[in-house]
């Protein structure tokens, strides 16, 4: 599929984690930004701090093919965290309003 795409990546991060989880986050975000076909991403915070997934990743990719490229060649440091429960999907728009 050559259309873009989001990924949509819904994390469980166990409560006085927060903050390892952001650097990390960030960390991952500053290796892939400059990867062909990336085009952004924003980390979402749950107003409730008792919500199972308190972070959602929210980023746009030209492609699957692209996002797929990138993620081979900067794995991301999330994975190492293993504490955390992450859930990354790609997905495309179905409808809109």
């Amino acid at each position: 599929m050559t259309s873009p795409v989001t990924l949509i990546n819904v994390f469980a991060v166990p409560q006085g984690k927060e903050a390892e989880f952001i650097k990390t986050w960030n960390e991952t975000g500053q290796s892939l930004k400059n990867a062909s076909g990336f085009i952004d991403a924003k980390l979402h915070r749950s107003l409730d701090s008792n919500a199972r997934f308190q972070f959602i990743n929210v980023a746009h990719w030209e492609s699957v093919e692209a996002y797929k490229a990138a993620i081979s060649e900067h794995e991301p440091q999330e994975k190492h965290l293993s504490w955390l429960e992450a859930n990354p999907a790609l997905y495309i728009v179905e409808a809109e309003y």
